[in-house]
């Protein structure tokens, strides 16, 4: 019976610690106003849309001399990419 209340114990004190990485890990993701911000850093213009998939952002620019690009935007790491266009 007392392994029971120690490995109880040690269950309880454990779970906060389980919820905060999770929400760390949650809090680390940029939104989409971030995202579109990152975009027009590396490509200035209109952003047109924000497509939001599970890792990504598919952000859409309208440039100054009305080129469009489709511009991929990591979630975790904010890293930005340009589309094939």
């Amino acid at each position: 019976m007392h392994y029971f209340n120690i490995i109880f114990l040690v269950l309880i004190l454990s779970f906060p610690s389980f919820t905060d990485a999770n929400n760390r890990a949650k809090q680390k993701a940029i939104g989409k106003k971030q995202a579109a911000s990152l975009v027009q850093q590396k490509y200035p213009g209109k952003v047109l849309k924000i497509k939001d998939f599970k890792k990504h952002y598919k952000v859409r620019v309208l440039q100054p001399k009305g080129r469009v690009l489709d511009v991929t935007v990591n979630k975790k790491s904010g890293l930005v990419k340009k589309g094939k266009n």
